[in-house]
């Protein structure tokens, strides 16, 4: 193997690395934000729903916002959509945080 493909191979490697971080930073952001729309929602099965939505990410990553919305107008909470989102990203950064903190 020459060094351009050492160096193809490494870049491959890194960025199966990176892809399998978000994906475990996703899940873990939506067991988040599972349980605090739960909560928000005033619902006392949180761990259950948490991991229902860290489920439809997996299945259907585009519909998870979409979800949330039609959760929170079902259980009469009024929260925007930028609201959802807000918190969505700053748990999406945490959860990366946590992962990175592990080792």
């Amino acid at each position: 193997m020459n060094n351009l493909q050492q160096r193809a191979r490494a870049f491959e490697d890194q960025y199966a690395h990176q892809q399998e971080m978000l994906f475990k930073a996703e899940v873990r952001r939506n067991v988040m934000i599972g349980k605090w729309a739960a909560e928000a929602m005033g619902r006392t099965d949180g761990e259950a729903y948490a991991r229902e939505l860290a489920l439809t990410q997996v299945n259907e990553p585009h519909r998870l916002l979409e979800r949330l919305r039609r959760d929170f107008e079902a259980a009469g909470v009024e929260v925007k959509e930028t609201e959802i989102q807000s918190r969505m990203l700053d748990m999406l950064h945490r959860a990366a945080d946590e992962l990175h903190n592990q080792g």
